[in-house]
């Protein structure tokens, strides 16, 4: 499933897509810098969840708090990591 949504605060504008499939989602946020200069979105980043659990440091091999660009090729990783299956049975 992909939802998006729309913010404004003031001159801030941001966006913000998920794609999710299953228990994993990609959340990928775009805005208008820091400065809000521009009317155009220009900035990106992404996090990847399972659940509750914020994995992008593990997907991405980055710190925690590490910020992971939306860019071609992170998010070419970004989408393998979300259609590869996560079956994991008990005692397996």
């Amino acid at each position: 499933m992909i939802e998006g949504s729309l913010m404004h605060w003031g001159d801030k504008r941001m966006a913000n897509i998920t794609f999710k499939n299953g228990s994993k989602e990609i959340s990928l946020t775009v805005d208008n810098g820091s400065l809000c200069r521009t009317e155009k979105l220009y900035r990106a980043d992404m996090r990847l969840f399972r659940g509750q659990e914020d994995v992008t440091a593990l997907v991405f091999n980055c710190g925690e708090t590490e910020i992971v660009r939306g860019d071609v090729e992170n998010m070419a990783k970004a989408m393998n990591w979300l259609q590869v299956c996560d079956w994991d049975p008990n005692g397996i």
